[in-house]
């Protein structure tokens, strides 16, 4: 049975042409993103999503001011609906802003917090005389000066 099935993979590999073979093996070799490049694309997207919402925000606004006026001279009950429909959304666009804001200072810190690790506490796992024994070894190395 699996000699079968390799002279199947091998005949299906003789038959592919040659250069959806190349093809097939440079899609294997897909790198991963460096953390310089997600940082910079992180940056790219929150400032499009930042330019998109403000952007919105001014045409709401202006929409806003042009359902009022219509609103006031209509004097319809749905007009005032969507008016205040409008004026919630606009509100909403307002938080997502200041969360977007939010999620950016989030991503910094954590960023920090990466770049900077600090070791407290350390543990030494084995015998006492290997600790000794190390502690002499780095002792050597850089002298201890007893200053008194």
């Amino acid at each position: 049975m699996n000699k079968d099935k390799n002279k199947i993979l091998e005949s299906l590999e003789n038959n592919i042409p040659v250069d959806l073979k190349n093809k097939m093996e440079l899609s294997n070799l897909r790198k991963e993103p460096t953390d310089e490049k997600l940082v910079s694309d992180t940056e790219e997207d929150f400032e499009f999503a930042r330019d998109r919402i403000k952007k919105l925000i001014g045409t709401s606004d202006e929409a806003i001011s042009l359902m009022h006026n219509l609103a006031a001279d209509a004097e319809h009950p749905r007009a005032f609906e969507v008016l205040g429909t409008m004026i919630k959304q606009a509100s909403e666009m307002n938080g997502q802003l200041l969360d977007l804001q939010k999620q950016r200072k989030a991503l910094v810190k954590d960023k920090e917090k990466r770049q900077t690790s600090t070791t407290n506490n350390s543990i030494f796992v084995g015998t006492t005389s290997e600790l000794q024994k190390l502690l002499k070894d780095s002792s050597e190395e850089s002298p201890v000066i007893d200053v008194e």
